[in-house]
């Protein structure tokens, strides 16, 4: 009891004082520039909003709460278009206009939100699962036509104006959310039955602030008001619980499971090896009476040890898990806090440019933190069994422009060249997604390691049955001792890029389990200062 009631204290210790680093963090901001602080509360907004859908779409497989999967993937959406807010904030300078499409963009977005909040009771009892392109494909319809009513077309209501303040338009639709959100929460409460009683009393929160938060900003005349600051920190809290939510219902549950299975097995095999110790002291005395037993001990022996190994790989599993966890996740956030801080301490300092290029910098940990996430949701899922194998016919060509469109970007910052030089009538018999997600991490490690001007070039062969995919590169080259542990969970083997980029290793592992589920296998032929080649073979698709 005492026990239980000091780890509660600590646990909310823990919980005040980083929620007052926080707190004092945009405060900091706030003291310093007004804009500053706007951009960063809004920008960890967009963080929570793309960290929310991230979690929703990988753990879709089992989390069956059809509300809070709805809620979930809109968060995308929202977050796309909360960015758009920051960057037409006025004072930005990034897109100039005397229109002030921040507070068109603002409404645009509550609207979508408070919507969806509604609306997502819809699919709450439903038995059948929401299909997750269609729905994908409709928001993106929405989110475009929201942005080009704004951008290009301007036929969006004007929401601000100049010494004037807010446009009648602006207010009104503002009590129209509230009255959304308020119509959300009851029917919300109606529905407790349907969730968690933690998970509800988050939901419940999240739409209070945001009720809140919709009430402050229909007092504020100036953008720079403090009704207008209120309102932009419990926008932040509504989307932290929203996020707390989901987590609990479609991550931390499941990961606990995994957890508990790994404990359970560990002790049931400790128990078992202690038990066939003392077998095995029993079987070593009376030897000489019972020498017609000897094939019996040995085959205890032999099972004793294989439940050693079985253990062992255990521990392993569980001991990779928890180091990316406590280690391998906090580095992209320690990344965008430092880069964070220089910019608070000497913002007035830094022109636009300089001011562009932290963003980036900021940016690119945002992506070092998503991929980590795909990856690490992806290999727990693999673990669990429970991702879907499809074999079907499928144009490698394609496949490999798929993944060199996805991570372009990364290798021009970088200068380096992505060639496909695999022939476009090439089709293989696999999963498309597992082999998309080989090809994907393979590309992805050889930007990490190929310095600026490089070359990666993906090939492939058939060969009779099978097809040999080649993505070779003229990176840094791998040691040979180091070759025989890349695919191995239990050898940390990550390094830092040429840039000092951070990765955790867990990428091949996905893509020796990938390569195996689909019948191929995967290697690695390098050299320290002549590029790799990492080579995979899956089955061929013959007519």
């Amino acid at each position: 009891m005492i026990t239980n009631i000091t780890q509660i204290i600590k646990q909310q210790a823990r919980n005040i004082l980083l929620s007052s680093a926080v707190i004092l963090f945009f405060v900091i901001c706030l003291n310093h520039s007004y804009l500053l602080f706007h951009v960063f509360v809004e920008l960890f907004s967009v963080v929570i909003a793309f960290s929310l859908f991230t979690v929703t779409w990988n753990s879709r497989k089992v989390l069956d709460n059809q509300y809070l999967f709805f809620i979930g993937i809109v968060a995308l959406f929202i977050g796309i278009l909360d960015t758009f807010h920051i960057v037409t904030y006025q004072g930005m300078n990034i897109i100039i206009s005397p229109n002030f499409y921040a507070n068109q963009f603002w409404i645009a977005t509550r609207f979508l939100e408070s919507i969806a909040i509604l609306t997502g009771f819809v699919f709450l009892k439903r038995k059948i699962k929401l299909q997750s392109e269609i729905l994908f494909t409709i928001l993106t319809i929405i989110t475009a036509l929201i942005i080009l009513s704004i951008l290009y077309w301007e036929i969006f209501p004007v929401c601000f104006i100049k010494d004037v303040g807010q446009t009648n338009f602006k207010i009104y639709s503002e009590y129209v959310i509230i009255t959304l959100l308020i119509l959300s929460l009851i029917i919300l409460i109606k529905n407790k039955t349907s969730f968690e009683n933690n998970v509800f009393k988050l939901l419940v929160g999240s739409i209070i602030f945001a009720i809140i938060t919709e009430f402050s900003f229909t007092l504020y005349i100036s953008n720079y008001s403090f009704s207008n600051q209120i309102g932009h920190f419990t926008k932040l809290i509504t989307f932290y619980l929203i996020y707390k939510a989901n987590v609990e219902t479609g991550f931390v549950k499941p990961t606990e499971t995994i957890f508990k299975n790994l404990k359970n097995s560990e002790d049931r095999f400790r128990i078992q090896s202690i038990e066939l110790a003392e077998l095995n002291k029993d079987y070593v005395a009376i030897n000489d009476e019972l020498k017609s037993n000897v094939k019996e001990v040995n085959t205890l022996n032999e099972t004793l040890t294989s439940k050693n190994e079985t253990l062992n790989e255990l521990n392993a599993t569980k001991d990779k898990f928890f180091g990316i966890i406590a280690h391998d996740l906090k580095n992209p956030f320690n990344s965008m806090l430092g880069f964070s801080n220089m910019l608070n301490e000497n913002f007035d300092t830094y022109d636009t440019t300089e001011q562009k290029k932290f963003l980036s910098l900021i940016h690119i940990s945002i992506q070092n933190t998503y991929n980590l996430l795909d990856n690490l949701l992806l290999w727990s899922q693999s673990q669990k069994g429970i991702i879907d194998f499809k074999s079907e016919k499928t144009n490698l060509f394609l496949l490999a422009n798929d993944s060199i469109s996805l991570l372009n970007q990364s290798a021009e910052k970088k200068s380096i060249s992505l060639i496909n030089q695999i022939p476009e009538n090439i089709f293989v018999k696999a999963d498309r997604n597992m082999v998309s997600v080989i090809i994907r991490n393979l590309i992805s490690n050889a930007i990490k390691f190929t310095s600026k001007g490089g070359e990666i070039i993906l090939k492939a062969e058939n060969k009779e049955q099978f097809t040999e995919v080649e993505v070779k590169d003229t990176g840094v080259g791998i040691a040979k001792e180091v070759q025989s542990k890349l695919f191995d969970i239990s050898k940390n083997t990550s390094t830092h890029g040429t840039e000092n980029e951070t990765g955790t290793g867990l990428g091949l592992i996905l893509c020796k389990e990938f390569a195996e589920k689909n019948n191929g296998k995967i290697w690695v032929d390098s050299e320290l200062g002549k590029g790799s080649s990492f080579k995979f073979t899956i089955p061929s698709f013959n007519d």
